[in-house]
């Protein structure tokens, strides 16, 4: 079979071989190698092939804690937001949406996580 001398030439290269050992090697690398398996020997390398794979399981729901220090500062602002305009909660733990001189505007409350030692 014939191979392409670039691919003889980078073997050589890269291999540090002569030009019959890269020619041997591409040769080598061509052959077809067929082996018969077993059926028992097809199910062992089909397991082997799914490897440990976890079944997937539906996602968890988490029920969302309620930040109590969130709710009353959320509205405490809203109390004193509504002596000038009307103010519309969109999310009692985290906005409210108020309209000021005709403009629209939104508060969003947000509590930075602490940060971890280590």
């Amino acid at each position: 079979m014939a191979f392409k001398e670039e691919d003889i030439r980078k073997a050589m290269k890269n291999l540090s071989l002569t030009r019959e050992e890269a020619i041997q090697m591409l040769q080598d690398d061509e052959d077809d190698v067929t082996v018969e398996l077993t059926p028992e020997q097809k199910k062992v390398a089909k397991q082997m092939a799914q490897g440990d794979r976890k079944k997937e399981t539906t996602p968890r729901k988490r029920e969302k804690k309620v930040d109590e220090n969130k709710r009353t500062l959320i509205s405490k602002f809203v109390e004193a937001m509504q002596t000038l305009t009307t103010v519309e909660v969109v999310n009692p733990e985290r906005e409210f949406l108020f309209t000021y001189n005709g403009e629209k505007y939104k508060v969003v409350l947000s509590k930075p996580r602490e940060k971890k030692e280590g």
